[in-house]
This record gives structure tokens, sequence and C-alpha cells, in this order.
């Protein structure tokens, strides 16, 4: 609609435009803690109240024209005096008022009515494009991923077509000749998902196909269902939030679809036969046909483009919000920097760094071991912050010496895995490390010279960086999960040698490869081949190769043997029995196998909610036992050797981090537990001598212990 004089009718001059009435309504929401939904659903809420009822409370009629700011240009001479006639009459853009409040039009009309009434049809059309284009997404992208063969090429086939035609030209095509899509705001919103559904449902399809191998899957399909129902029940679940995401994203890319073509003049003027609804994309049209921006008329075309930007950062945030929904490390990772904040504590977590903020002072300052090569002193854990902060491992003392094992034992869930990755400080966020030292030893300790001590806690990148792999190597548990599975095992080989040996050749660096690969008895052609390619046991024999690629001074192996079974795990506890002889690192080894440790380990420290709990040289734990726990923990696994015996096993299950028991925090399960138990907490003190140290009250103040923890001690054990 542009300015033409000889189509404007003029009316009653002086007659103002009519008020209409307006409502208010309230809304009460229960809004979760994450102040990005908050605010999202806070903007959202606004434009969804501005959407109902913004007809209803907007002062003017979007169309309605203000005659008293017209101004007369021309009049045609009359028969008398004051009966000379206007011959036409040319509006006034008014600048915002009390009676405008966002100023006029060109045609005299109220631009805060048209923006409020604009919002119904620009928020219809989005949403429903987005509801009709999740539908087809999860139609064709679930039924492709779950149904595979003909079906799943067929559909893929059909989604990769759309994705390779640019969706905005092919949906400006459909819309100029489709011919009553400019009056009905439903069959806009019907071609906008036709051209919008192929990237959501490539991605569920993705998603489908990892699903549909899982043993839930796998159960529910053997137990003779549906695939109907297994689609519905089993499968779409597991999808919700990804569905939500695609929603939200399918919402706002729809929203500026409606606004482009509406703004090329495709989705119908209100002005138009038949007439189409007043839209954003319709007012910032008639805005630069009218030269506003030219003009300097900014509250005719600001406005929408305003009402765009603060839509799309609201259904933004609701994305992010479902992102912190179902990642815990998202969403624990914000609350951490909500309360470091409110805290007045600066917290700027780095890539492979975890978070040290030493709110509590250091472990006192203590003599070092002579052989020690990794002490870890007074280290305390969290992950959040503040009164949101789960304590998952407190003040724990352990002492690594040189050739030596050193087994970390516990239940799932004990704390185990967070101790040995917070003293290298590889724990991401929401991890904090609060309290404590880890000393790296790299020289033996002597009275006179150098020991090369270092805190790792204080190391900043190009130490620590420095010190990993060369020195201090890890095995985690899933070794599928560590190998990069698009690059050959050969190739990462090489890339840990080419960082931390750069002076080797790259037929230096493949010998070594070959050489690394023999010691863990893998054939060389291996090197070649890509992680999935390998069965668990030689995944795990590439991680601990990888490992000693350096010849590092500490290897912590976080349960190397998980989900491999009892032969395989025998053949590399021998493999690196093997190599520590051969290398001579020292190994901190983490399971919740008490029968493996007594093996391999010279000494074994047990962890129970977070602490250590006992601490005794392995095979006098084994034969004698001080702790409820660690007693219960040896009884879980049968004999193999002698008469059957009952299995007594430990009753109920860990405890809740976040709501510890007063006192012994093993209290509610040990059978053997008295009224101190539950009202103090047992710290680590030696008994029979500084060989062995438990954090029990049975062993304090002359307390009555049980006969099953005062059994001797080995000979030539325990003192």
């Amino acid at each position: 609609m542009t300015i033409d004089s000889t189509t404007l009718t003029a009316t009653t001059p002086g007659a103002g435009p009519i008020a209409q009435p307006i409502f208010h309504r309230t809304r009460i929401l229960r809004l979760p803690r994450s102040p990005k939904v908050l605010v999202g659903l806070v903007i959202m809420a606004v434009f969804g109240v501005i959407a109902v009822i913004g007809r209803l409370i907007a002062p003017y009629s979007p169309n309605q024209t203000d005659e008293k700011n017209w101004v007369q240009h021309v009049l045609v001479p009359g028969t008398g005096p004051g009966t000379d006639i206007p011959a036409n009459f040319y509006p006034l853009p008014l600048p915002p008022s009390a009676a405008h409040w966002l100023g006029t039009t060109v045609f005299a009309q109220d631009a805060w009515s048209q923006l409020l009434s604009s919002t119904q049809a620009t928020l219809f059309v989005g949403l429903l494009a987005a509801a009709i284009a999740t539908v087809l997404s999860i139609l064709i992208g679930v039924s492709a991923g779950y149904l595979g063969g003909g079906a799943d090429e067929g559909l893929s086939l059909v989604a990769n077509v759309f994705l390779a035609i640019p969706g905005l030209p092919l949906l400006i095509v459909i819309a100029s000749y489709v011919p009553s899509a400019g009056s009905s705001i439903v069959l806009v919103a019907a071609i906008i998902a036709v051209t919008s559904w192929a990237y959501s449902a490539r991605t569920l399809r993705a998603q489908t196909l990892s699903l549909r191998n899982r043993d839930f899957v796998e159960a529910a399909r053997v137990s003779g269902e549906r695939p109907s129902r297994i689609i519905l029940v089993e499968v779409l679940p597991n999808l919700i939030p990804i569905v939500a995401a695609s929603f939200l994203f399918t919402s706002l890319s729809a929203i500026g679809a409606y606004v482009v073509i509406a703004f090329l003049g495709l989705a119908g003027s209100p002005t138009s036969s038949p007439p189409g609804l007043w839209n954003w994309g319709e007012m910032l049209r008639e805005g630069f046909a009218n030269n506003a921006v030219r003009s300097g008329w900014w509250w005719w075309w600001a406005p929408p483009g305003i009402f765009i930007a603060v839509l799309g950062t609201g259904l933004a945030l609701l994305n992010f919000g479902i992102d912190e929904f179902i990642n815990p490390r998202l969403r624990a990772a914000g609350l951490t920097r909500k309360a470091a904040r409110k805290a007045g504590i600066s917290v700027r977590p780095k890539l492979g760094m975890t978070q040290v903020i030493r709110e509590r002072p250091k472990a006192t300052s203590l003599s070092h071991p002579s052989d020690a090569v990794l002490e870890i002193r007074g280290l305390s854990v969290d992950y959040g912050y503040g009164d949101e902060a789960v304590h998952a491992v407190v003040d724990c003392n352990l002492v690594l010496r040189r050739g030596r094992v050193l087994g970390l034992a516990g239940e799932s869930g004990s704390g185990k895995s967070t101790l040995a990755l917070a003293a290298i400080r590889l724990l991401r966020a929401p991890a904090v490390i609060t309290a404590g030292e880890v000393l790296f030893h790299s020289k033996p300790i002597s009275g006179d010279g150098p020991t090369g001590t270092i805190d790792l806690l204080a190391a900043d990148d190009d130490e620590l960086r420095a010190i990993r792999w060369s020195e201090i190597a890890v095995v985690l548990q899933s070794s599928l999960n560590a190998l990069n599975p698009v690059i050959t095992i050969g190739a990462q080989f090489d890339d840990l040698l080419r960082v931390h040996r750069p002076h080797l050749s790259a037929a230096e660096r493949w010998a070594r490869s070959v050489e690394l690969f023999d010691m863990v008895g893998i054939n060389a052609e291996r090197l070649r081949s890509y992680p999935h390619e390998l069965s668990g046991g030689m995944r795990q024999r590439a991680m601990i190769a990888m490992a000693i690629a350096l010849e590092p001074q500490v290897m912590i192996l976080d349960e190397p043997t998980t989900a491999l079974d009892v032969v395989t795990q025998r053949e590399i506890i021998e493999e690196l029995v093997g190599l520590r002889d051969r290398i001579g690192f020292a190994t901190l080894f983490i399971t919740h196998d008490l029968s493996l440790l007594v093996e391999l380990a010279d000494e074994i420290d047990v962890m129970y909610a977070g602490r250590l709990m006992e601490r005794a040289p392995a095979a006098a734990l084994f034969r004698a036992p001080r702790l409820p726990y660690t007693h219960g923990l040896l009884h879980c696994f049968p004999p193999l050797h002698g008469p059957r015996v009952a299995m007594e096993g430990i009753p109920g299950s860990p405890p809740d981090l976040r709501d510890l028991p007063t006192g012994c925090p093993f209290n509610p399960r040990c059978k053997w537990a008295m009224p101190k138990c539950r009202q103090e907490l047992p710290r680590m003190a030696p008994i029979n001598g500084d060989a062995r140290e438990v954090a029990c009250w049975l062993h304090r103040d002359g307390a009555n212990v049980p006969a099953e923890l005062a059994l001797a001690d080995p000979v030539g054990v325990g003192t």
C-alpha cells in the first residue's frame, strides 16, 4: 500500500478514532530454576498474551485512520465564503505521543495498534508451521531410522531432496503460485512446514538408528511388540528433548520465513482482496515501501524488528534451557557459576582443566616420604558450589610410592574416579576442587638436592600439558569412548608421539608404535584399524600401549578391566604387571573388585561416600579387615577353595551424597554400629602401627571390637 491521494476518502473532519477497552489478565506459572528458561518463558508468555488479547487491548483498529492529523494542501473554490473544500489530504506521520504510543504511519494509522494486532498472525503461523513440520519429521525420520532397509533409503531420499533445495527460494516460489496463500494463514503455515521438516527428520533418523539397537528396544522386539508400539513407547520418549529442541528451532525459522514472504507481499495485505491479516512482515513492507527508513520515521519499522529479535531470543533461551535440562553437565555447570558469582568468586573453567577454588585452607605441611612420587593431601572435590554442592571427595590423603601399586576400592559412586581424575585436573564442570594439594615428585626425594616437586593444583596449562602422558598417564575404563572413532589407532599414536616427542621422524614414530603394540601383544597390522574394528580387550590393550608410550612415572588405571571377560581380564593384568616390572612406573589401580586388588596391589585404600575409610597392606586387608564396610566387600565374593559359606554382602545401598547420615556415613548399613557412630564422624587414625589406618569408632577408646574385625595380621604384615 503506497501513498495515492486519489484513493483516500475523507470522512468528517475532526472525528477522532474510537478507543477500544483494555483487558488485563494474569497468569501464574511455575518456573524452573534456570535463568535461561525463566527469561525465555517470560518472553514467550508475554507474546502469548499479546497474541490472544492484542486486538482487544489495541487502542485503535489497525486500519483506522486519524483525519485530525491530515494536512490540507489544495483548496477547490466554492460558491461563497467558507465553502472552499479540500481536494487532497496528505497524512502527517506523528512521532510517539500520549495519544499514539508508537506514533502513526504515513496513512495516519496507529503503529502500536498495528503491532499488537500483528502479533497474533505472526505467532500463529510460526507455531502451526513448527507443529506440522515436527509431526512430519517424526513420521519420516523416526520411521526411516527404525524400519531401515528400503523404507530408510526411500524416506531418506525424500529428505535429502528437500535438504538439497534452498528452503527460502522454494517457499517463495510455492507461495507465489498458490492463489489463496495470501488470505489463509493456515495455508501459509502449511507451505512453510513443507519446506522446513527435512533437517529435523535427518536428526531424528540418526538418533533412532542409535536407539533401535539398544537392549531395551531389542527386549521389546523379542517380546513380540508391534513396531508401532515400540516406536511410540520405547523410542519416541527418548527423543522428546530432541523433538522439543527441533520444534523451537523450527518455530523461529518459520516466523522468519513468514516475515520474509509477507515483506515480499506474498502473504496478503490487509487492504487487498481478499484481505490478509496484519503481521510484522507487512508492517516492515509498508514502512520500507513508503521510505520510512530514509525519512527517519523509525517508529514505523523499528518496533516490529525489535519484536522479532526479542521473540527469537525467547525461543533461543528456551532451547538452551532444554539443553541444560537434558544435559546434567550443562545444568550443573550453570549452577556452579551462579553460586560462585553469588559468593564473589570468579570461576572461569578451561577445557581440560578442573576448576580449583581453594575456599578452605590447604592441608598443613607434612614431610615427604622418601619414595613418594605422587602425594594427595587434604583433597576435597565438589560438584556444584555453595549450598547446591555435592561433596564427592572430602579431605582425602594418600601416597603413591615409586614402583608400587596402590589399589583404590569401593562401590560405584564412592568417589574413586573423582579422586584420581581430580588429582590430574581432568574433571569437567561442574567439578570444583575446593581444598588440598596434589604433589608430584618428578625426582626421588633426598635431603640434599632439588626434588622437582610441583603442586598440580597450582600448575598452569603448559605445566600440566608437559606432565600429562609424559609423567602421569591415564587409562580410562571405557576405551571405546577414549579413542577417536574416526581416526585409525596408528594415527592416534602418531599424534601423541609427535606432540610430546617432536624430534622423532615419521618412521621413528611408526617404529615406536609397532614396538608398543608388540609390548601389549597386538599385531602391528592393527595400527591401521579403527577403534570399532577391535575387540574390547584389544582396545583396552591399545589404551595401555598409548599410556606407556612415553614411559611415565605414574600410571592411573580407572577400572581398566570393566566389562571384559575374566580370561581377558587376567591377560591384561598379567601384561600390566610385566610392563610395570619393565618400565618401573607406580600404579594407582581403581576398581570395585577387592579380590583383584589383593593379587595386584601392594597397598589398598578403601573409599566410601567420598571419604577414605581404611588403608592397609593388601595381604593384611584381605586376611584381617578392620572396617565393617571392607569386611562386607570381602564377603561379597565366594571363596574359590574350601567349604561353601553363605555370602553376607552389604545391606542397603550407598548413601545419597546430598543427604548423608549424621556421624559415620556407613552407620545405616553397619550391623555393629554404636550410638557414637550415629553422632560423630570418625577420622582416619593409625592402628597396629603406621601401616594400617581406619576411620571407625569400633577401634577407638577401648570399644568392644567384633571378632570378625579383630583378626591378627598375617605374619610380617601390619607393623
